[in-house]
């Protein structure tokens, strides 16, 4: 160990030479950034997941060929025995036409039962304008998005016409679409435009008259106690139910945009992983220049006495220095700004209309931990190679020369 701290500090009795500061400073970016980026994708991923879930349900359950369910009442009631759920509402979805004078926009519509389906989400809960409950969309009411009410320019109070394209009832004019006038009730702002823009909320009969169906829906959604744990619920959910149901989880039927996100998690890792890895490169090149600068030293240690694997135990001591230290204090930093920035919100987002007004971070402990491992396990590897070159080292040949 001592003669380890020698060579790491060099003539000048600094606490390291410049190379090995350089190497130091190498895995201290290295394993600061890794953390720092692994806990901001956390941030975004948990966000969004949340934003997702809250808007919509965390499991779905529909048939296998997806056609109504009739016996929706007696499905709900089962469901709502298992151990883990605490809402279950039906839900009817239709793609339709919305009218506002000459504005026209299109608009997938839920029809849904209001009290049962602030059960399962949060949405009806994040209104800006207007009350809604029950009655008032019963009474031929609807709900809309903040972006879709500036694109109709409808407000609370004020009536617009909802038709179908493809439904169609006879007239003395011939078939024509279902129309209906609705009249909004709520206006709300689910923190993703998409939404926003897209989605509006109508009675479950309002939107069953315009899909032609009777007491039938297309799915239920349901909400679990724990989210992260919903694909578990709907694994159960699906062995208790027929073999003519599927029950899945938010992650199934929003599973491309979690898995590009994962996608980018997984190659943001590696390639800041890689950081690490020049870092030791940098670490070898330093530990061979220095076995040829301490030849002559190494020579007579062996002449002494010390055995091969004393010598090879000064150089992986060395690297597991350099290791340690830079993985401490990169890890350290990562930390403190994280917490910073979790509780102070430092750095924001410039955006108008973002839904994110800061930088989310989310610091999980397996990244605390994982990290540091891979950056010491690396940092000991690299002191192989020239740790391996002190063997060559012919000490009767050192001591003549």
């Amino acid at each position: 160990m001592i003669i380890a701290l020698r060579y790491l500090r060099g003539k000048k009795k600094f606490l390291f030479t410049f190379s090995n500061l350089l190497s130091l400073l190498g895995i201290v970016i290295g394993v600061f950034s890794l953390l720092v980026v692994s806990s901001v994708m956390n941030g975004f991923d948990s966000d969004m997941r949340n934003r997702i879930i809250g808007s919509k349900a965390e499991i779905k359950v529909h048939k296998t060929d997806y056609s109504p369910i009739k016996n929706y009442s007696n499905i709900i009631e089962k469901i709502g025995k298992e151990q883990d759920v605490i809402g279950a509402a039906p839900i009817c979805e239709a793609e339709l036409l919305i009218q506002k004078e000459d504005r026209i926009a299109s608009t997938i519509s839920y029809g849904i039962v209001f009290n049962k389906h602030k059960t399962v989400t949060n949405i009806l809960d994040k209104m800006v304008i207007g009350e809604p409950d029950e009655m008032a969309l019963q009474d031929d009411g609807i709900i809309i998005g903040m972006d879709l009410s500036l694109v109709l320019q409808a407000t609370v109070g004020e009536y617009i016409t909802i038709s179908s394209p493809i439904g169609t009832e006879p007239s003395p004019f011939g078939l024509l679409p279902r129309t209906k006038k609705l009249k909004v009730v709520g206006i709300f702002i689910s923190s993703l435009p998409e939404f926003d823009k897209t989605f509006s909320f109508l009675s479950l009969q309002n939107v069953q008259y315009f899909l032609n169906l009777e007491d039938e829906v297309n799915f239920i959604e349901i909400k679990t106690s724990d989210a992260k744990l919903s694909a578990q619920t709907a694994i159960k959910l699906q062995k208790n139910l027929s073999g003519k149901y599927i029950a899945e989880d938010w992650s199934d039927f929003e599973s491309n945009l979690f898995n590009a996100m994962k996608m980018e998690k997984t190659i943001m890792f590696i390639v800041l992983a890689l950081m690490i890895v020049i870092a030791s490169f940098n670490m070898t090149g330093n530990f061979i220049k220095l076995v040829a600068e301490k030849k002559i030293e190494i020579g007579v240690l062996k002449a002494i006495g010390a055995t091969k694997k004393d010598i090879i135990k000064i150089f992986v001591t060395m690297g597991s220095i350099i290791g340690m230290i830079g993985t401490f204090i990169g890890t350290s930093l990562a930390y403190l700004i994280l917490f910073l920035q979790l509780k102070y919100h430092l750095i924001k987002i410039p955006v108008s209309g973002f839904p994110l007004q800061w930088l989310p971070v989310e610091i999980r402990s397996i990244d605390f931990i994982l990290v540091p491992i891979i950056a010491v396990f690396i940092s000991f590897l690299t002191t192989l190679h020239p740790a391996k070159k002190t063997v060559q080292i012919d000490p009767i040949k050192i001591i003549t020369d």
